[in-house]
């Protein structure tokens, strides 16, 4: 007797928010920014605080010379988020005549498709890479990628050219990746310096090289920071806090620019999405009126970062 796999649809029923956050949260950029759930498509305004602050020596009184030029600025920044989904209709009697249909329940009627945890866990797979991807390169319609968001036209700090000092040169070599990176650095506000978030992003072409640029310079550097190699797996596949500084530099899958790096606080680069409010979705179920299995996913996400609080090479 073969398999009945119709069980299978409690599975990914059961599992439909878990599925779904997989996919979402799976990319390792989202890691790399402020995730805001629960939101609805369309925009959404996310309030910055800042402050500047005037230390005077201490006198009576709240006169202009007591006051100084302290300021409490609020602003904000607009997090669109677009609604997005993959449908699919899996018709099981197509498999009949092949390997798959001892898979197969015996009855005529097939409410289920085989393998369906599989076949799940390759849509995962897969609308994970369509999130990394739109993450930094927005979808080409309603959405705006990292790379366009966090730009000198946008308000970060540039992060110069050949001609700076010290040299800022992209696409990096491992002859200049470490002056680069430093470079880069070096363009922070002292303010941002002191930051505990700081995250450099950059292709994987440019990550690979900066690693070749430390592994140059001898064993001696790369032995002071194990945390290189990632042994640990703490900061994730391809990630390590720069020798010397508060900086994590990571490889995003969906930068496909190699003249592209930026620098900021963590803080201030935001990912939306809803899964709080239970409207993701993520299922097979049986369609009796057409017979034939379909499979759904529905998901929400959106991108947004301060860009004043960043330093771009674009």
């Amino acid at each position: 007797m073969s398999f009945n796999l119709s069980a299978l649809s409690t599975y990914t029923d059961q599992l439909s928010t878990d599925l779904i956050s997989a996919a979402l949260l799976k990319s390792y950029s989202v890691q790399m920014l402020t995730l805001r759930a629960g939101l609805t498509a369309g925009t959404t305004a996310i309030n910055v605080l800042n402050s500047t602050v005037d230390i005077l020596d201490s006198t009576c009184g709240f006169g202009a010379g007591q006051v100084g030029t302290n300021t409490t600025d609020f602003s904000q920044i607009p997090l669109i988020v677009q609604s997005k989904m993959l449908k699919e209709q899996l018709c099981p009697e197509d498999l009949r005549n092949y390997w798959l249909s001892s898979q197969l329940s015996p009855s005529a009627y097939l409410e289920s498709v085989p393998f369906e945890k599989l076949i799940a866990d390759n849509k995962v797979n897969n609308i994970a890479a369509y999130i990394e991807n739109t993450i930094w390169q927005g979808d080409g319609a309603t959405l705006d990628g990292l790379m366009d968001q966090i730009t000198v036209a946008n308000g970060a700090t540039w992060s110069g050219n050949s001609g700076s000092t010290p040299a800022i040169t992209v696409p990096l070599t491992v002859a200049t990746a470490d002056a680069t990176i430093w470079g880069i650095i070096s363009k922070l506000s002292n303010a941002l310096k002191q930051e505990n978030d700081l995250v450099m992003s950059m292709s994987y072409s440019n990550y690979a090289i900066v690693v070749q640029a430390l592994q140059a310079k001898g064993n001696a550097i790369i032995a002071q920071y194990p945390n290189i190699n990632n042994a640990a797996g703490v900061t994730g596949p391809a990630a390590f806090i720069y020798p010397g500084t508060n900086v994590t530099i990571y490889a995003a899958g969906g930068i496909n620019d190699n003249n592209y790096i930026c620098l900021g606080p963590k803080k201030y680069s935001f990912f939306g999405t809803g899964l709080l409010d239970d409207q993701d979705k993520f299922k097979f179920y049986y369609d009796p009126s057409q017979d034939i299995v379909n499979f759904m996913a529905k998901f929400r996400l959106g991108t947004a970062a301060y860009a004043s609080q960043f330093v771009s090479t674009l």
